[in-house]
């Protein structure tokens, strides 16, 4: 079992109140999370990483496959206080947006497919999982409650060399052997970015990321598909994203916005 450096990954994240976990192995780290017991009040950020994680989720309850030495899975969690604020659906978008300007120094070629995949080459890199809880129970007379938000990210590290995947797969790194402490250092960076962008969307929202987001687009211009399974429910060409994080798609009864993160998105030249 490859073990995680703690030190090392709170040390290249370079946020003083972020705290840092690591585990051999979990089951899910946006599970465990998501499970913590809340506080009086919000917690400062909390980082958990595992080594080995065996029930990673992505969309739709898909099995996100995290074989130790060849990826890296952890999630952050961010407290606030909320009143009625619908949760913040867009922050997977402007996480996206911070996680490849991040990994763009190993991989200047990694492009986001919306709404949270991570890609190179039309191959997938990893995949970004966004969930929220809220304290109830701990309402303020002023009817505030905290909210946790989770963000969870899997992503590979050198190729899968198991089983044929569903999809065709890549790495981070090229060949098949990595870097030291790459591990680390490939959590430390995405620490140090999704800390920042997960405060700034939360003060100033989407704006600041849509320009970083289009410049990682992996469909900007391309002939899509929207399906869900397999049915197919758009078809047109993607136009990039809208001002609250949506799919703009120009389609021959005009345009559309697609919000639900639910469906796939294909290119139709390659089927990808």
């Amino acid at each position: 079992m490859h073990a995680l450096d703690a030190g090392l990954i709170r040390e290249l994240a370079a946020c003083a109140d972020l705290r840092v976990e690591v585990v051999a192995q979990a089951g899910s780290t946006n599970q465990l999370l998501m499970d913590a017991a809340f506080g009086s009040d919000p917690a400062p950020p909390c980082l958990l990483a595992a080594a080995r994680q065996t029930a990673g989720r992505g969309r739709r309850g898909r099995t996100w496959l995290s074989p130790p030495g060849r990826s890296i899975a952890f999630s952050i969690a961010f407290e606030r206080r909320v009143r009625l604020d619908p949760p913040p659906a867009a922050a997977a978008v402007a996480i996206g947006a911070a996680a490849a300007a991040a990994l763009s120094r190993w991989a200047p070629d990694v492009q986001l497919k919306w709404p949270n995949d991570l890609q190179r080459a039309r191959r997938k890199l990893g995949g970004i999982l966004l969930e929220c809880r809220r304290n109830l129970a701990a309402t303020t007379p002023g009817g505030a409650a905290i909210e946790r938000i989770v963000v969870g990210i899997g992503l590979n590290l050198l190729a899968p060399d198991g089983p044929a995947l569903s999809q065709p797969a890549c790495g981070l790194f090229d060949g098949d052997v990595l870097p030291a402490h790459a591990a680390e250092a490939v959590i430390g960076g995405l620490a140090a970015a999704f800390v920042p962008a997960m405060r700034r969307f939360l003060a100033e929202g989407l704006g600041p990321f849509l320009d970083i987001w289009r410049r990682f687009d992996a469909f900007d211009g391309a002939q899509v598909a929207l399906m869900d399974d397999e049915r197919v429910l758009v078809v047109g060409r993607a136009l990039g994203l809208d001002a609250s994080g949506g799919l703009r798609v120009d389609t021959p009864q005009g345009v559309r916005v697609i919000s639900s993160g639910e469906l796939s998105l294909r290119r139709l030249e390659s089927g990808a």
